[in-house]
């Protein structure tokens, strides 16, 4: 378990985290070596468009108003970074649709923000009135039209003024900085912050199960804890097999262009305040409904990077699963591939990310890329998290806060208050997202997490 990632440890109202990567010294800077955290890149969408999943899009809402809170705090207190003031940049979102007509899940999501009333801040392309207030409301100039190649037909589009992103580096140290403000503890790097193993002992009051009463970290210490919450991202399942069926490590695919300061005609064109997120699927959802994925660009970074990304395929990496895991295919499970060896993009992605290009970024089309990386997720049965206790421990010992799915970023500000309240109330929480996020063993084995070893997403033997 070499690659551990972050665990909490709770004891006498004391929290203490520990994680190998030296963030104290890297900044969470995307750049540093060890840093795979998709949720520690550059900046990742910020979104309440779920479709028909009403809950997350109330969650992101909720979300959204305590990045502008937080915001208007660094403000007032002047706690900027050199990086960048404002954590969440509403720079809106253009939803591109397959076609030239509305998608069911851009059909589904606009009745859940007309059920909400928050459809005024939503722009059809297509739609006369939609453009009028835009252009009332000085969002006009981000509908962009985009012409179906071998058509004579146009992509429709939803430009979403709610939308944008989040800095999501920066808002990685601005909170832990926050949290150890707070009183908690940390334990970074690849000897004190890496987590050995979880130490077990029988319980007395649930005799058939064991209870979780600290963890050994790699220096040989050990350290004791009332209960330990483990929030690792696509590495919690080598800290806790009992994750095994619940979760899958599966890589998304980043390209990068870096546009030179100098070249002020793209600088500008591609700067927040000028150009919106874009997201694309280029194929409709599949008759089971499923999502076949999409492409996305963001806006460039102070320091001149347009990230692409591409999740149409959720890449594994299935290695030999230890022995005594609760769940396998075939003996293995997908693990993050080591850090050295994610600069390289499977050719699908690559020719995705081309084909996206050539439509939607012309001036990129023939440039090489800046950069190339695979950030890993954690995918759930369901793209739902699982943030609950661990009922194969004893005395609520284990809790588990994972399966963001790729989209758990921009819920950073709210995430621990509702994971909190289950933490301490179980079953009589009053998060609206408690059943969403339970331990799920009834869940089907769904979400491409059915595929197992070998498939067409499994780059372990490229």
């Amino acid at each position: 378990m070499t690659d551990s990632k972050s665990v909490a440890i709770i004891g006498d109202h004391e929290v203490t985290v520990f994680d190998r990567s030296q963030y104290d010294e890297n900044g969470y800077d995307p750049t540093a070596d060890d840093v795979q955290a998709a949720s520690a890149d550059h900046n990742k969408i910020f979104r309440a468009s779920y479709g028909k999943e009403i809950h997350y899009q109330r969650l992101a809402l909720e979300s959204r108003k305590a990045w502008a809170l937080e915001d208007e705090k660094r403000r007032s207190t002047k706690q900027n970074d050199s990086r960048n003031v404002e954590l969440f940049v509403n720079s809106g979102m253009l939803r591109i649709q397959p076609s030239d007509h509305l998608a069911v899940l851009e059909k589904e999501t606009l009745a859940n923000m007309q059920r909400d009333g928050l459809r005024d801040t939503q722009f059809v392309k297509s739609d006369p009135a939609d453009c009028e207030r835009a252009d009332k409301l000085g969002w006009k100039d981000k509908i962009l039209n985009f012409h179906i190649p071998d058509s004579e037909s146009t992509y429709e589009a939803v430009l979403d003024s709610l939308a944008g992103f989040v800095r999501c580096s920066n808002a990685c140290a601005h909170y832990q900085k926050v949290a150890a403000d707070k009183g908690v503890k940390f334990h970074l790097g690849p000897q004190q912050g890496a987590v050995d193993y979880l130490v077990k002992v029988k319980s007395d009051l649930e005799p058939s199960k064991d209870k979780v009463t600290g963890l050994k970290t790699k220096d040989g210490v050990i350290h004791d804890a009332d209960a330990v919450v483990v929030a690792a991202g696509s590495f919690s399942t080598q800290i806790l097999p009992e994750l095994s069926y619940h979760l899958e490590s599966s890589a998304g695919s980043l390209g990068t262009f870096k546009i030179d300061k100098r070249n002020t005609e793209l600088w500008d064109k591609y700067s927040p305040e000028r150009f919106p997120v874009m997201t694309w699927k280029s194929t409709p959802r599949d008759t089971s409904g499923k999502d076949t994925g999409s492409i996305y660009v963001l806006p460039r970074t102070p320091e001149g990077l347009v990230k692409i990304g591409y999740r149409g395929i959720k890449w594994t990496n299935f290695q030999p699963a230890p022995q005594d895991t609760p769940f396998t295919q075939d003996g293995q499970w997908s693990v993050p591939l080591p850090a050295e060896e994610c600069s390289i993009l499977p050719e699908p992605a690559v020719y995705a990310i081309k084909q996206f290009v050539s439509i939607f970024l012309p001036e990129f089309e023939n440039t090489p890329f800046f950069s190339t990386k695979l950030c890993w997720y954690t995918d759930s049965l369901d793209n739902s998290f699982v943030i609950d206790h661990v009922p194969t421990y004893a005395e609520k010992s284990v809790f588990v806060c994972t399966g963001g799915s790729g989209h758990g970023a921009k819920f950073l500000p709210v995430l621990g208050k509702h994971a909190a309240d289950i933490f301490e109330n179980g079953d009589k929480s009053s998060s609206p997202m408690r059943p969403f996020w339970r331990w799920r063993p009834d869940a089907p084995r769904r979400n491409g997490l059915e595929e197992g070893p070998g498939g067409p997403r499994d780059i372990s033997h490229n």
